[in-house]
Parts: structure tokens; sequence; C-alpha cells
């Protein structure tokens, strides 16, 4: 890339792969691949079952990309497409997230410059509000991800889940008070 071009916008991507440009969708895989995979993992909690919702999801843009609104947030429209496949999968496959499979601790929630000892309290609560996250239903695992670890704001979750503003405050505050039951119960003080 010479010094004069400019980086390609998500929309731009988007009209190009309208036209059937490989090497814009190429691109826009490479943008989001980690995202993608990132909170696929978090929903699944299992590397292949993520990689897999990944290749689909990436698979429905390429299918769809005719469709696609130039208008709407590249990543808005991947957290959707990937959330759907994953309630899609947990409905047919009537799966429980109760195994206890994480064994990944995200290093982006403890705070780098923290004491050693405040990072591994801030690590063991990550792995166990992750940990206790899986146990929640599908829809409020969901919108907890998203808000609380996706960091997303209720109108990006509206539009990621089609659930309304209130519907998504009820199931994240649901979600929420869950988590902090049982971690109360687990460390026996309140977080």
């Amino acid at each position: 890339m010479s010094n004069q071009e400019t980086i390609t916008t998500d929309a731009e991507l988007i009209l190009n792969c309208q036209s059937d440009d490989q090497g814009a969708f190429r691109t826009l895989v490479e943008r989001y691949q980690t995202t993608a995979f990132r909170f696929a993992f978090r929903l699944t909690c299992d590397t292949p079952e993520a990689e897999d919702l990944c290749q689909k999801a990436f698979i429905k843009v390429w299918n769809y990309r005719n469709r696609i609104n130039q208008d709407l947030l590249f990543s808005t429209l991947l957290y959707t497409i990937v959330s759907r496949l994953w309630l899609d999968h947990t409905r047919s496959k009537k799966l429980r997230f109760f195994a206890s499979k994480l064994n990944v601790i995200d290093t982006e929630i403890v705070d780098p410059n923290a004491s050693p000892k405040v990072q591994a309290i801030n690590q063991d609560l990550a792995q166990r509000i992750k940990a206790l996250s899986k146990k929640l239903p599908p829809r409020q695992r969901l919108v907890f991800m998203l808000r609380d670890l996706e960091d997303l704001n209720i109108r990006e979750v509206m539009e990621v889940t089609g659930l309304s503003a209130g519907s998504i405050k009820t199931n994240l505050s649901i979600a929420r008070q869950k988590i902090r039951k049982q971690l109360l119960n687990i460390t026996g003080r309140r977080t």
C-alpha cells in the first residue's frame, strides 16, 4: 500500500463486495475475524464451535452481501449473525451450558498497571464471572456478553438481538443478579 492510499472504510468494502470483489471481502474478514471469534468463543466456550460459527457467519455475509445496508456498522452486523447462529445452534441441539470448559482468561479485563496482587484477584474474578455466565439461559447470556463483555451500548445490543430496550435491560439485570448471587455464594463477599 502506498503512502497516498487511504484505508478503505467498511462501507466501501461492503459496496465492493456487492460487486463480487473477493479482495474486499478478504479485507473485511481479516479486519473482523478476531472480533467474531472472540465473541463466538465467549458464547460457546469451545474453540472448534467458535471457529465454526465464525466461518458460517462470514459465509452468510458473502452469500447475502447484496442485501447488506452500508449504513449499518459491519461489527453490528457480524455480532447479529454470530448471535443468531449461536441461538439457532443451541435451540437445535438443545445444548446446556453447565459444563465447565472455560480455561481462558481475558487479559483485556485486567488492568496491566495494577499491582500483581490486584491483577491476580481481577483475573480470578474475570474467570469466575465468565464461568458463571455459562450457566445463564441463552438470552440472558447473550445480552450479558454483548453489554458487559463486548461493551456494546443498549442501542447496539437492540440492533444485534432484535430485543426491545426494556427486554435487554430486564435480561441484563437478571443476569447480573444471578452472577452476583453466585459470586457471593462462592466468595462469601459482595463484588
